[in-house]
């Protein structure tokens, strides 16, 4: 049976790291017990639901609409929300209530209409303005009032939003919001009056422990910094784009880091930095105009592709489209493959070979000089993430979408596979341990000879992004809100056989 270890620790551990770093709108309930904040992106939303004495999150909502609206009423603490899924052709919404002192939800839906803005009238009377979309060009905009006496326990069946009485409004006239202070302004404020800071930081894309305690790790603003064991950040490297670093690779000496990060405009620049990790010294810089991606192998050796992820209409790129690089960034080779589908880089940790996926279906190895390829291995689908390492058993590439899978390195033979719950989204080994961050929020840890489950954990709702295993075990993860979470080390039992 998997073990339960003990929980993570965290590193710039701000308040509202429930929002992701995306807070858009804020309300406090009548006697300033609660605050909402709503988190909104494309047909994903979230409400967190604070305590404003210690601001501890005491409810999240999500959802797969967007919460563009959110109110308290008048003298309850009962959050209303409003939600629309934004769909030009086939228009949804729906309103749920929240009862921020017990924790009662009732959820209410519109097959038919987005509901987008609400606002109580008065204690008992809840403004519902409902918006529709017909064949993506004409809008629909109606409105309707509930009054109850009484908005407390609902149940599911209290509500018919199809029914209600609604009146049709002009399209062209502005929708009216409930006038709130900027969300940012207001956290920033309630975190420093509890002796806390809040910077919004977002989007740890990549993050690597290193043996001495140290953690690297990107973010907004940022290609990379380097923070203590304790937290504290000894150095930083800032970026020309807020989207900051986006891959690290980190040498085997640990000496410096090569990042890939987008320019201020990220179809059309890829900067390529490398930093020397004992001061934040940048040694190198290489720089493409166009979005391209990195790959490397353990001998430092690294090459970039172009994404091709330009602008409709856009020229492309004069040839090649693949460069291959030394570690201090001397060039080594290149080569030019024009379909995008052809020669594919493979997302791979820890590899001593540049791997390409060549023609949707070989797995092959692209030697420095750009031109000399090796046919490893055949698949019918892409990998996914993946991570090579040779654990006593065998040199072994790992694997995984929906599964976690081990081939037998440079042979490809599939030598076991494990299903998993959710798709996996980051992926590292250390000792005999295989570690598997999953989009569900789970970090999964299997023994890399058998596949045998080892451990389960449960991360915190924060946007897990990324992780990497440092040299003594203890496995880092990047999140969404901007955290590095740093998690106990997992270990094979003893006496078992390798």
């Amino acid at each position: 049976m998997a073990d339960q270890l003990e929980p993570h620790t965290t590193l710039n551990d701000q308040p509202f790291p429930e929002l992701l770093g995306l807070a858009c709108q804020t309300v406090f309930s009548s006697d300033g017990q609660w605050l909402a904040v709503s988190s909104v992106m494309h047909r994903y939303s979230r409400i967190a639901v604070y305590r404003t004495d210690d601001l501890s999150c005491a409810h999240l909502l999500t959802f797969t609409t967007e919460a563009e609206s959110i109110a308290f009423h008048p003298t309850l603490p009962l959050l209303a929300v409003g939600l629309d899924n934004g769909d030009d052709y086939f228009r949804a919404g729906g309103l749920t209530l929240l009862e921020a002192d017990t924790g009662h939800r009732v959820d209410f839906t519109d097959p038919a209409w987005g509901i987008d803005p609400i606002r109580w009238l008065d204690d008992r009377t809840l403004q519902l303005t409902f918006f529709a979309m017909d064949d993506g060009s004409d809008s629909r905009v109606a409105r309707a009032t509930v009054v109850r006496e009484d908005w407390r326990g609902l149940g599911p069946d209290a509500l018919d939003l199809t029914t209600l009485d609604r009146t049709a409004q002009d399209p062209g006239e502005p929708r009216t919001y409930e006038d709130t202070p900027p969300a940012l302004q207001t956290l920033r404020t309630l975190a420093e009056r509890a002796g806390r800071r809040y910077d919004q930081h977002c989007a740890v894309r990549a993050v690597a422990g290193l043996g001495d305690g140290r953690v690297l790790a990107t973010g907004r603003d940022v290609v990379v910094e380097c923070r203590a064991a304790d937290g504290s950040v000894l150095w930083s490297v800032p970026a020309a784009s807020p989207c900051g670093g986006t891959r690290i690779e980190v040498a085997a000496d640990e000496r410096t880091v090569r990042v890939a990060t987008p320019g201020p405009d990220r179809r059309t620049r890829t900067d390529f930095l490398l930093v020397d990790t004992a001061d934040g010294r940048v040694l190198d810089r290489r720089s493409v105009p166009y979005a391209a991606a990195m790959c490397a192998r353990t001998d430092g050796a690294w090459a970039i592709r172009d994404t091709f992820d330009r602008c409709f209409g856009a020229e492309p790129p004069a040839p090649p489209d693949t460069r291959i690089f030394a570690a201090d960034g001397s060039p080594l080779g290149s080569l030019h493959v024009p379909d995008r589908y052809d020669l594919v880089p493979l997302d791979v940790r820890r590899c001593p070979e540049l791997l390409y996926w060549r023609r949707r279906r070989d797995v092959v190895a692209l030697a420095p000089d750009g031109i000399t390829e090796a046919v490893l291995f055949s698949v019918d689908a892409p990998l996914g993430r993946a991570v090579h390492t040779d654990d006593g058993t065998g040199a072994a590439l790992f694997h995984g979408r929906t599964e976690l899978v081990r081939r037998a390195f440079p042979s490809g033979v599939v030598q076991w596979s494990r299903p998993l719950e959710s798709e996996v989204i980051g992926l590292d080994t250390h000792a005999g341990v295989l570690h598997a961050l999953c989009a569900d929020g789970t970090l999964v840890s299997v023994d890399t000879a058998d596949g045998i489950l080892l451990a389960t954990r449960r991360l915190p709702p924060h946007g897990p992004l990324c992780l990497h295993a440092a040299p003594d075990g203890t496995v880092v993860v990047g999140t969404a809100a901007g955290q590095v979470l740093r998690c106990p080390a997992v270990r094979v039992p003893s006496g078992t056989p390798r």
